[in-house]
């Protein structure tokens, strides 16, 4: 496995970080140091533990723009108001063919 490590020198010492998959620090005074007590660090939690991907969804609410949803359905302007975007943005494509 690859993963990210972002190496910052630190009052004249070197600290190694990871963020994804699984948040690790470690120090050390160069950065060869700090980069293998890193990767042993990993090595070790991740010999002991497992990365899988799982799904979480809310189910105790639908999305919260459902309720929008076709409102504007048989309003009797819909079509006009549909109508004045399409020129509206005709007006701004040739606005900017001229600059």
């Amino acid at each position: 496995m690859e993963m990210t490590v972002l190496i910052e020198p630190i009052n004249g010492r070197f600290k190694a970080s990871t963020s994804q998959p699984v948040m690790m620090e470690s120090e050390g005074a160069s950065r060869e140091e700090a980069i293998a007590r890193l990767q042993e660090l990993a090595s070790t939690r991740l010999a002991s533990g497992e990365i899988l991907q799982v799904s979480v969804t809310r189910s105790d609410s639908e999305h919260p723009w459902m309720k929008f949803a076709g409102i504007w359905k048989d309003h009797p302007e819909f079509n006009q108001f549909v109508r004045n975007i399409k020129e509206q943005r005709e007006c701004d494509d040739e606005t900017k063919s001229e600059s």
